[in-house]
């Protein structure tokens, strides 16, 4: 009698090597079956594309620090964390250093990210609820920041996320503002008046 094994679900093309299946259904990018939608599609995506430029940039600051101790990140306007996590999965796990903070006003979305993370045994993150400028001032951040990262910064949070990496002397700053598709549909109605 021959025992039969079940195969391994089949990944969707779109998700990197290494990327933790577990993660990416915890943030509901894919179904319990492992199936990605087009929404989730096109925010994985945009994640990924992000994770690029910052991963090319972690690596060029990680052989800067040899023996200095680990990378840091900010997150600012972390939301549910998407880029954080998927930061986190992708480089700082297979690190014995280095530490991603969250950054987030909605105390609800901290405590949602912070279970996430000890569940999924990422002992180097960290989510805290505040805002900007206390974070700026807060004792629970190191004096230097290495990355400033902000994802769909609404409002001002761009310019804010650009005031802390300032005030934290940060090395890089990797900022996208969501507005921008906003700005355009006002741009293009006042030229059409």
């Amino acid at each position: 009698m021959t025992r039969k094994t079940a195969a391994a679900p089949a990944l969707a093309p779109d998700i990197r090597p290494g990327q933790s299946v577990e993660l990416l259904k915890e943030l509901h990018i894919l179904t319990r079956e492992g199936k990605l939608n087009q929404d989730s599609r096109r925010k994985l995506k945009q994640v990924y594309h992000l994770f690029q430029f910052i991963e090319k940039i972690l690596q060029e600051l990680q052989a800067s620090k040899a023996g200095e101790g680990g990378l840091t990140l900010a997150d600012h306007g972390a939301g549910k964390s998407y880029l954080g996590f998927i930061i986190y999965d992708l480089y700082f796990k297979a690190l014995k250093t280095g530490h991603i903070y969250g950054i987030e006003t909605r105390a609800e979305l901290v405590q949602k990210s912070r279970e996430l993370a000890a569940r999924l045994g990422f002992e180097r993150m960290s989510f805290l609820a505040l805002s900007v400028a206390d974070a700026t001032r807060s004792d629970v951040l190191p004096e230097r920041i290495d990355v400033v990262t902000a994802l769909h910064a609404c409002d001002t949070a761009t310019d804010d996320a650009i005031a802390f990496g300032l005030s934290k002397h940060a090395k890089f700053m990797v900022l996208v503002p969501c507005c921008q598709a906003e700005v355009a549909r006002v741009l293009n109605a006042e030229g059409d008046g």
